[in-house]
């Protein structure tokens, strides 16, 4: 009897451990690939952001694109691209008419699902696509380029530089509610990325959240410095107020030196303006280069003497591409800029958005003979492998980690 029994609990050992070796055998099966999808506030204009997100597509090239509008006139095609559009793409938006549609960003972020079956949704933000729907299963990690700042810590300057006068009252009602809204949309992420470290202090101050920084990425080896420089600088960004092109036109019409003003917008025709003003000297000197392609601004950056860059940028990733072919950056010690341009090493930075200031930097930089290796080097800092790599790490990281409690908004 002893035996018998024996012999049955042997053979249902023998049946249990077989039938553990398929379960582990089945549980090591290979998994579905994680599904990942990106969106992006729109594509209007080429800039820094939709760089970042030009490199997250090829990292996840069968990824779909979720976007508010397309403006298929300004920005060109996206060849290739599985593009999928909120209902603002039905509205005029050519000629920066997307300005007007403001108001309507939170509903269009609200009624632009991503599909059920997503694992992670990366999102390349400064506004109001964090907001968009998603399956309770899917994963938000945001890669933040900055809160949204006429919301935040620009809201003044946007309600005296931007709004008319008769408008600013209405206007203000509606940022007020709009940051309630960006708030409220803040608390549906799972997981941070600040592009700088001026921009994670934003992101706690504003959204009461951690986050970590991954600098946006710069192809560095895309650009060449020449060892004979040209007898130029360079200064390169939208022609708007916060940008402060202002400041690099006044310092050079007092240096008399060569400057070549790459970009255009609202401001070009006051800043000629100020480059003709006959009680600056002396005339001529200021060059207005409009838009260029990237290989001309390449070829530019690579003989230029150097950079002035007196934004207070989030990031300022033309400091990076100026580094990179071997020009001395001069550029404003605020924002993102001290964390590419170390004061003696790099360039200058200058304390106070100010033309003289600037102009004595810029004079200060072209009495030291600057060695072009080693800017290139410290480009490199910024290199897009670093940042591939770091993308990567985060979004697997938070894949396996889950999401966290999702806010309603």
């Amino acid at each position: 009897m002893a035996v018998a029994t024996r012999a049955r609990a042997t053979a249902l050992a023998q049946a249990a451990c077989s039938a553990g070796v398929r379960t582990a055998g089945a549980a090591a099966a290979p998994l579905r690939p994680m599904k990942v999808a990106l969106a992006h506030e729109y594509f209007a204009a080429h800039g820094g952001a939709e760089r970042v997100v030009e490199v997250l597509h090829a990292m996840w090239p069968e990824a779909p694109v979720y976007t508010f509008f397309h403006d298929r006139g300004r920005y060109g095609d996206l060849g290739g691209w599985d593009v999928r559009t909120s209902y603002l793409q039905q509205f005029p938006i050519g000629g920066g008419l997307h300005r007007v549609l403001l108001p309507l960003y939170p509903s269009a972020a609200r009624r632009l699902r991503v599909a059920d079956d997503t694992d992670v949704v990366l999102v390349s933000t400064s506004a109001f696509i964090k907001g968009l729907r998603l399956a309770d299963r899917t994963v938000e990690v945001a890669y933040c380029h900055s809160p949204t700042r006429y919301l935040w810590d620009w809201r003044d300057e946007y309600l005296r530089d931007e709004v008319p006068g008769p408008l600013r009252g209405a206007v203000n009602e509606l940022l007020a509610r709009l940051r309630e809204t960006d708030r409220a949309f803040a608390t549906r992420v799972d997981r941070w990325i600040a592009n700088s470290s001026i921009v994670a202090q934003r992101i706690q101050r504003y959204y009461d959240r951690e986050s970590e920084v991954v600098y946006p990425p710069v192809d560095v080896d895309t650009f060449t410095a020449q060892r004979d420089r040209g007898d130029f600088w360079v200064y390169v960004g939208r022609l708007s107020a916060y940008k402060r092109a202002d400041i690099a036109v006044r310092a050079f019409a007092r240096l008399g030196m060569r400057l070549v003003v790459v970009g255009d917008g609202r401001e070009r025709a006051a800043l000629e303006s100020i480059a003709r003003d006959s009680s600056l000297r002396p005339m001529g000197n200021i060059t207005f280069a409009g838009r260029l392609d990237d290989a001309t601004l390449r070829q530019l950056l690579g003989a230029a003497r150097g950079l002035i860059f007196p934004a207070e940028d989030d990031f300022g990733i033309v400091c990076v591409e100026a580094l990179a072919s071997g020009a001395p950056v001069v550029a404003l010690a605020a924002g993102g800029a001290p964390e590419i341009v170390r004061d003696g090493i790099d360039g200058a930075l200058v304390a106070t958005a100010d033309a003289d200031a600037f102009a004595d930097a810029v004079l200060r930089v072209e009495q030291r003979a600057w060695d072009v290796d080693e800017l290139c080097r410290s480009a490199r800092r910024f290199d897009v492998s670093r940042f591939r790599d770091r993308i990567r790490s985060v979004v697997d990281d938070a894949h396996a980690r889950g999401r966290r409690t999702r806010g309603i908004a």
